[in-house]
């Protein structure tokens, strides 16, 4: 408790030192979630050992995107020595530019720190410093952006394979700021996959199965059963990673899996989703628009939309759950979009035994605990304030799971068989004179277009 409160008083000093503390709106719902963030923000987050996943741990830092140089909703995934970058960006909320630094590590195909070290899978530099970040402009919520495309002219990937990007403050590996998953892959095996209807009776309209067919005949495969992982995602997931397929059949190098038990997903729903690319007026599924009181940020309060889990499936377009940034009067310039609070509302008929969480991939596909949503037996809804910044964003309401599993999002949403959904399909490589798992193939599969 006593870090929690150093940490929002040293949040609240450096806001009152800049003179910005008067611009931003502390409203009740927002500072419980700020709250509850650093909360979560507490020790094992300042560990020295970095967690494999996709994760924030300083709680001023918002809006982390990852994605592939030109096209902001492609996911982290390049092939190794080919001409693609990719490109991470965030926002720090406090007033003082950092210095700060970033690094990689090669994880196997399970997201463990692999056994070799970085001069074997990095050409170069070992780490390099972030460019100096660059101040918001025009923003009711300044703050300050920080931006890198890698590789670079700096550092180079030499080994294919899973990839935990780390920012760190200055020299010091152990003060983590953010770490992000990406992939390199090189393509040496041929993947088949389609998606099919379950075999299960009872699952038939409301699951998605992926059918797999792998040939090695590039690779000098001796132990199938040990050699060659398969994993799996469904809307770049990492909550959902499925893991532990094994062929049913082998051809010589043709591996059959014929309808793995792993690779059966539900099929959920299309997402819900919500625009304030333009803070001048309410787009759909947006109700109002108010200014914050003073000079705060502005208030977005979306339509209340009931849950879906007994309706019939409704086709309409989404971004499977992805979000992308832009204020549409600065021409998409990400300095110039602003931080907006945006009220959720979820009715109804009674309480769950579970509170839902505001989910998507602006909330690295977890239920973050600022991001719970509050019961409110006044309108018989469940209600939640949460800041994001200006754009376009897919959403759901989700429920964690009690082992903290993936999150179930069929218990408000729904789920139907006619879903669109993408699928990315990893296939690894255990090379024994590497050591390291190499990913020797992707194969992106869409419900739909396959």
């Amino acid at each position: 408790m006593n870090m929690m409160i150093e940490s929002l008083r040293l949040f609240t000093t450096r806001l009152s030192a800049s003179g910005h503390w008067s611009r931003i709106t502390w409203s009740v719902p927002y500072l419980l979630g700020t709250l509850m963030m650093i909360m979560a923000h507490r020790t094992p987050c300042q560990s020295s050992v970095p967690r494999y996943e996709d994760h924030t741990h300083s709680a001023t830092i918002r809006t982390v995107q990852l994605f592939k140089q030109g096209f902001e909703l492609a996911p982290p995934v390049i092939e190794l020595n080919g001409s693609d970058a990719l490109v991470l960006r965030f926002d720090d909320l406090q007033a003082d530019v950092e210095n700060l630094s970033y690094t990689f590590i090669h994880c196997d195909a399970g997201w463990q720190a692999s056994d070799l070290m970085p001069g074997q899978y990095l050409e170069g530099a070992m780490s390099d410093y972030l460019p100096t970040g660059r101040q918001s402009f025009n923003t009711l919520q300044p703050f300050i952006q920080y931006e890198v495309a890698f590789p670079n002219d700096m550092i180079r990937f030499t080994r294919s394979g899973n990839y935990l990007l780390k920012v760190f403050r200055g020299s010091d590996e152990e003060d983590v700021v953010l770490t992000r998953r990406f992939l390199v892959y090189e393509q040496k095996v041929d993947i088949e996959a389609s998606m099919q209807a379950s075999r299960s009776v009872d699952l038939r309209d409301v699951a998605q199965q992926i059918d797999l067919v792998v040939r090695h005949t590039q690779l000098p495969v001796q132990d199938p059963f040990g050699e060659i992982h398969v994993a799996m995602l469904q809307n770049m997931r990492w909550d959902d990673l499925r893991t532990g397929f094994r062929p049913r059949f082998m051809r010589g190098a043709e591996l059959i899996y014929d309808f793995p038990e792993q690779g059966l997903f539900m099929g959920g729903n299309e997402f819900r989703n919500f625009d304030l690319k333009d803070l001048r007026f309410a787009t759909q599924r947006v109700a109002r628009i108010e200014p914050g009181p003073g000079e705060g940020v502005y208030h977005a309060h979306l339509t209340a939309e009931p849950k879906r889990n007994i309706r019939v499936y409704f086709d309409q377009p989404d971004l499977n759950g992805r979000f992308f940034i832009r204020n549409d009067l600065f021409d998409g310039d990400p300095l110039g979009a602003d931080y907006v609070i945006v009220h959720f509302t979820l009715p109804m008929t009674e309480q769950l035994a579970q509170p839902p969480y505001v989910f998507g991939a602006f909330s690295d596909h977890r239920c973050l605990p600022e991001n719970r949503m509050q019961w409110d037996p006044t309108t018989s809804s469940y209600t939640a304030a949460i800041l994001v910044k200006q754009g376009f964003y897919d959403f759901a309401y989700a429920i964690p799971a009690p082992d903290g599993g993936a999150s179930d999002l069929s218990l408000v949403e729904g789920s139907h068989y006619q879903t669109e959904n993408d699928y990315l399909v990893l296939v690894y490589f255990t090379d024994r004179l590497q050591r390291c798992d190499r990913l020797v193939g992707v194969r992106f599969l869409n419900s739909r277009r396959g």
